[in-house]
């Protein structure tokens, strides 16, 4: 009987998945090269859905069971994969079937996709380089890695900032401010290599992982330094001052300075000594973004690069928008595809690198707390908690993942055309009305996150797989009863809306873990 197997079908499901998951970094690597690859890519992300959602439902109806049978007698319930004769587990032995059959069907699916992976020669991909550990210690030295383009004049001024005071105060503070990426540690290193080469004065490089003010006032005591304070977040300025003053304390010769590389600028506010020693690093030329990612895919060494790829090349890298990080990744990615002009093709028409001058391409502002409840809620995180969610998102951030904004950060379009019937995640306002005409009870059978706002809501949508439910501003007054079914739900927010009641059903959510209704229910 197809019941009785479960057991065994359901650890099948998860090994397969396991092993779908170690090559789909593979894939996703050779799909700009390779058309079959996109598409088994495609066909592989449809069946892991199913599955997640199979697994989820499994594990839903079990905490659903416990729950009920506790809260009728009080004892403890069989697990739901054990399986037991007698009318009381009739619906239960029903369930159990239907689950079976999902389950023997996804693995077949399974088998067939991972037989052709073999055939398109994808390899497993290690553990490391699917989840490679993120290390939040990032620690600078003053050592200059790479060529540097476009600086020159930058150099200068930073120079110029250090000498203009030289003998006339004790102590000079230059801040070099700007977004996360543009070359703040580059520019300073520049800055310190030129002054070591030229002067005979004490010389420290400190970050913010390696900062001992008492080692540094030990070994510039008595001596003109000069000082680089690396990536500053710090906006307390007591503690700026109090740093600043034993400084001051242990050398009181004119002619020290301390450079300071920060994205804030109220941390530049706060430590330089005055806006006149602030120098706001600005975006590169295409040109001088084309030059760093031509070094980064082809080395020094190269003598010629053809014209079709070279012509590619540029436009690629206007998609940069100036920014020295990006033309670096872009570069580094490109050189991995060697000479390939298809594959070159295929990133100068990503839509993901187009910028959003445009403010009508942003939709919100999204707070950090709110959206590492968003990947708790798409099981981005796994059993991880919020600690381990902040723990991503300050990676991210570092890594220029994010452009931060005070306390939030803007989050991109993520509209659709009217066919969304693939569609996982949507947003739908005033502004994409006509998306919301097609967000037919039919197509929307496969959206696991639904963020609407200033529009009505219609409680009739079938969303039986959505995770997240973002109703914020919504015009809505209730939530149907229907609402207990998604099963899956893990977020819910009815913030600012005109619901004064919750239904009894949201009981039944035993997925839920964020529920926000601030400004409603009044």
């Amino acid at each position: 009987m197809l019941a009785w197997n479960l057991k065994d079908d359901l650890k099948g499901l998860r090994d397969s998945l396991t092993m779908i998951r170690a090559v789909l970094l593979d894939a996703e690597e050779q799909q700009t090269k390779r058309e079959p690859v996109r598409l088994w890519l495609k066909k592989l992300r449809e069946v892991a859905y199913e599955a997640e959602d199979v697994l989820d439902e499994l594990a839903y109806e079990n905490l659903r069971r416990k729950v009920e049978m506790q809260e009728q007698s009080g004892s403890e319930v069989n697990n739901f994969f054990s399986f037991s004769k007698g009318t009381r587990y009739v619906k239960k032995a029903a369930l159990h079937v239907k689950m079976a059959h999902k389950v023997k069907n996804i693995n077949e699916l399974l088998n067939k996709i991972k037989n052709e992976a073999m055939g398109y020669g994808l390899q497993v991909v290690t553990k490391d380089r699917i989840m490679p550990q993120i290390d939040l210690d990032r620690v600078t030295d003053s050592v200059l890695d790479d060529p540097v383009v476009g600086r020159e004049a930058d150099v200068s001024k930073i120079v110029n900032l250090l000498n203009c005071s030289n003998d006339q105060q004790v102590l000079t503070i230059v801040s070099i401010v700007g977004m996360g990426g543009l070359g703040k540690t580059t520019l300073a290193k520049l800055d310190f290599r030129g002054d070591v080469a030229n002067s005979q004065c004490k010389h420290g490089w400190v970050d913010q992982q390696r900062c001992s003010t008492s080692g540094a006032r030990k070994g510039i005591r008595g001596k003109k330094f000069l000082l680089v304070l690396d990536d500053v977040w710090n906006e307390v300025s007591k503690r700026w001052d109090d740093l600043k003053t034993r400084l001051v304390r242990v050398s009181r010769n004119t002619g020290n300075a301390i450079v300071v590389t920060t994205r804030s600028e109220q941390v530049a506010s706060i430590m330089e000594t005055s806006t006149h020693y602030r120098h706001t690093l600005n975006l590169l030329s295409d040109d001088e973004c084309w030059s760093i990612m031509k070094e980064r895919a082809f080395g020094n060494g190269e003598a010629s690069i053809p014209l079709d790829l070279e012509c590619i090349g540029k436009e690629i890298a206007k998609k940069c928008r100036g920014v020295p990080l990006a033309a670096k990744v872009l570069g580094g990615t490109m050189g991995g595809f060697e000479r390939d002009k298809e594959a070159w093709l295929s990133i100068m028409n990503s839509n993901v690198l187009n910028s959003s001058d445009n403010k009508d391409n942003v939709e919100f502002y999204i707070a950090k707390k709110e959206l590492v409840q968003l990947w708790m809620a798409e099981g981005f995180l796994g059993s991880s908690s919020q600690d381990e969610g902040n723990k991503y998102f300050n990676a991210l951030l570092q890594n220029s993942f994010f452009q931060d904004v005070s306390e939030t950060l803007t989050l991109e379009n993520c509209t659709t055309g009217d066919d969304i019937s693939s569609t996982r995640r949507l947003y739908v306002d005033r502004q994409n009305a006509t998306t919301s005409i097609a967000f037919s009870k039919r197509n929307a059978k496969k959206l696991r996150s639904l963020f609407i706002k200033e529009i009505v809501f219609d409680g009739s949508w079938k969303l039986k797989k959505l995770r997240t439910l973002n109703l914020e501003y919504a015009n809505i007054e209730e939530l149907p009863s229907s609402i207990g079914k998604l099963k899956h739900l893990r977020y819910l927010n009815v913030s600012r809306t005109k619901i004064e009641v919750l239904p009894e059903s949201v009981t039944k959510l035993y997925n839920l873990q964020t529920l926000k209704f601030r400004g409603a229910f009044t």
